[in-house]
């Protein structure tokens, strides 16, 4: 489609899943004024899928059932794909069943008192990358996650439940969604340390961002909740609890080229591990876990990670929560010095007193399924995706690349597309002369990958 038929599109009377509507706007309106930008959305419709805890025990009657949902999300800048972001969601319904006996009658009967079914909501961000393609410096990859952090707030009407919890394995890779991607002159890719801390700012940004608001607080029509707060947790197997004292208790907040973090950022612990970026989070190192429970107990396992894989193994049955962080200090995956990290989050879904505009005017909320395909054509546009013909190394290629998953998404599975004009406020960006070097030393003013834009040197202290 040329630019002129997405805008068209948008001009008809289209209904959007409520997913494409709340990232499109949040693009259109945290990043800088004066970009075109072209948003997809897939996501596949509810398949029933195994339990998060396959090998839970339980003491009582219990009946569980899980549905999943698939989502990809992609962004375009003049005919190329510059960003992506994976994930899957989880919706997990139980109903515990307790057994009592009546003493009162002389036939003693079984009672069997239901406690009313639980629903859980829990995604998993699996990939988030980026091409190297984009035309000027913006926080891209970190409104991207924004975006769809907040548009996880439909599952409050949807589902009434209180909050949503946010899963992520942070592991440094040259690439993830984008073939070849690492060869891009544009691409700055980061390290371990570097990947991680970007992730916890981001995180920090997106759960601020994503809150809603008890009171009116409608800055550029968008509420920004911080009144109340959300806990999230980050642990790196085979680190102490110290260092997060001054690695991930440190952020650059009252930063406006780090997209505004809404307050200045401090630093504090206590006895739980426990440090803030923000009043507005509160952070926890370790896992969202009581370390002596049984690991397959209360541990989540995502589809691709290494705490699957780990508690796949027979011997691991007994392992506590504490044993299972010290096996992934040590797995390939985790240890031989590598660096990752594990993030999860409890994002609130509370009422909110203030009405915020809708995201797209004029525009009826999407059902459900709305525009979603099934797990099997979501396999297909993954075939597309990672096709051995797809090379984003260079610009030239990347368009090639680009028009070829265009036609699959746009022809064979009629994914809507979204075109988005930035209208943020004008903020002069904060140059770093660390990223505007060639290979050959020589000074340049290459595209940057939005990923290294919130990533700071650290300060040399006087001796």
């Amino acid at each position: 489609m040329t630019s002129g038929e997405h805008k068209s599109y948008l001009n008809q009377d289209h209904e959007l899943p409520v997913i494409t509507q709340d990232i499109s706007e949040s693009l259109r309106q945290e990043l800088l004024a004066g970009t075109s930008l072209v948003l997809r959305v897939i996501q596949t419709s509810d398949q029933p899928v195994d339990s998060l805890t396959p090998r839970r025990h339980h003491s009582h009657y219990h009946a569980s059932n899980t549905l999943a949902r698939r989502i990809l999300i992609l962004v375009s800048q003049n005919n190329c794909f510059v960003a992506g972001l994976e994930a899957y969601e989880f919706v997990s319904l139980s109903v515990d069943i307790f057994a009592d006996l009546d003493s009162g009658q002389q036939q003693k009967q079984q009672l069997y008192k239901a406690r009313g079914p639980e629903i859980a909501v829990d995604v998993c961000i699996q990939k988030l990358d980026t091409t190297g393609e984009l035309s000027k410096r913006m926080p891209l990859a970190r409104v991207l996650v924004s975006g769809y952090l907040r548009s996880l707030r439909r599952y409050k009407a949807a589902l009434n439940v209180p909050s949503v919890g946010i899963h992520l394995f942070a592991r440094a890779q040259p690439e993830y969604l984008f073939a070849k991607s690492q060869k891009n002159p544009g691409k700055h890719i980061l390290g371990d340390l570097a990947l991680i801390k970007w992730w916890q700012n981001t995180v920090q940004f997106a759960l601020t961002y994503a809150k809603p608001a008890a009171q009116h607080n409608t800055s550029n029509g968008l509420d920004r909740g911080d009144s109340t707060s959300a806990t999230a947790y980050c642990v790196i197997p085979g680190s102490a609890a110290s260092e997060a004292t001054w690695f991930l208790g440190r952020c650059d907040g009252n930063d406006n080229s780090n997209m505004k973090l809404p307050v200045e950022c401090s630093k504090q612990q206590n006895q739980q591990n426990t440090f803030s970026a923000s009043p507005s989070v509160r952070w926890i190192w370790g896992l969202p876990y009581i370390g002596s429970v049984r690991a397959h107990d209360c541990v989540l396992q995502f589809p691709d990670d290494p705490i699957t894989r780990l508690l796949a193994e027979p011997h691991s049955d007994l392992w506590s929560v504490a044993m299972l962080l010290e096996m992934l200090s040590v797995s390939e995956e985790c240890g031989s010095g590598h660096r990752t990290a594990y993030f999860s989050a409890s994002l609130p879904l509370a009422p909110t007193a203030s009405t915020s505009s809708p995201p797209l005017p004029a525009r009826r909320i999407a059902t459900a399924d709305q525009g979603s395909i099934s797990f099997e054509d979501y396999d297909n546009v993954l075939i597309a995706l990672f096709d051995h013909e797809m090379d984003f190394s260079n610009t030239k290629a990347a368009l090639a690349s680009s028009a070829r998953l265009a036609e699959v998404l746009d022809s064979k599975h009629s994914i809507p597309v979204v075109s988005i004009e930035t209208a943020g406020t004008s903020i002069k960006p904060k140059y770093d002369a660390s990223i505007s070097e060639n290979a050959t030393g020589a000074a340049t003013t290459p595209k940057i990958n939005d990923l290294t834009m919130v990533i700071r040197k650290k300060r040399k202290v006087a001796k």
